[in-house]
């Protein structure tokens, strides 16, 4: 881990962006700098998103802290990531839920998930399970899910995703600039909690 990474990490605990210690364990063990594209390289350790193919960004790194700090992923978990990207939130995930755990991650584009996977392969993740395809459909095969984070934002939340989610399980997801927080308490009952003021990508 670069001497930078610890810089920029400290200074998200200082703030008060990660709380929790298994959040900034794992931010302190996955180094952004083998996600980030060479030409972006200098910008590996700002807070700021990152572009993408197809006219996409990545979430900035406070945004990935706040939203994982309130997902409170756990390990052992079975988590579901909607929008892999350059793959840094999918091995965030998958250093949390730890090796009895597993992330499931599906991604709209080839070209992203391939970029993704080899960024993933500088790392020693045997839980994580990539996949290309339409997010919004999540992944009926692999459900149900303890947790379901989307990086890409949606007008409605997909039906499918609570169906696809565990009774006591956690959704998170981008709503018109909001980041909503879902817990299914029973099969038809589900409490939601809301935290405005984001800017992200629309899923596709």
């Amino acid at each position: 881990m670069s001497s930078k990474n610890s810089f920029f990490i400290n200074h998200l605990r200082e703030n008060g962006t990660i709380v929790s210690e298994k959040i900034l364990g794992a931010f302190f063990f996955v180094d952004r700098k083998d996600f980030v594209p060479e030409r972006y390289r200098n910008e590996t350790y700002l807070d700021r998103p990152i572009p993408l193919n197809h006219e996409m960004t990545t979430s900035q790194p406070s945004t990935i802290a706040f939203m994982l700090e309130k997902l409170q992923p756990k390990v052992g978990w079975k988590v579901l990531e909607i929008g892999t990207g350059l793959g840094y939130l999918t091995a965030l995930l998958a250093k949390i839920v730890g090796d009895n755990g597993q992330v499931v991650s599906v991604e709209y584009f080839a070209d992203l998930k391939e970029f993704a996977q080899a960024n993933l392969q500088k790392y020693s993740f045997k839980n994580i399970h990539l996949i290309v395809g339409d997010g919004k459909n999540g992944v009926s095969e692999e459900a149900p899910f303890d947790a379901i984070i989307s990086s890409t934002e949606v007008h409605i939340i997909p039906l499918v995703w609570k169906k696809q989610l565990k009774t006591g399980g956690r959704l998170l997801t981008p709503v018109d600039s909001q980041i909503v927080l879902i817990t299914k308490s029973s099969e038809k009952k589900f409490e939601e909690e809301k935290f405005p003021f984001f800017s992200f990508v629309k899923i596709k």
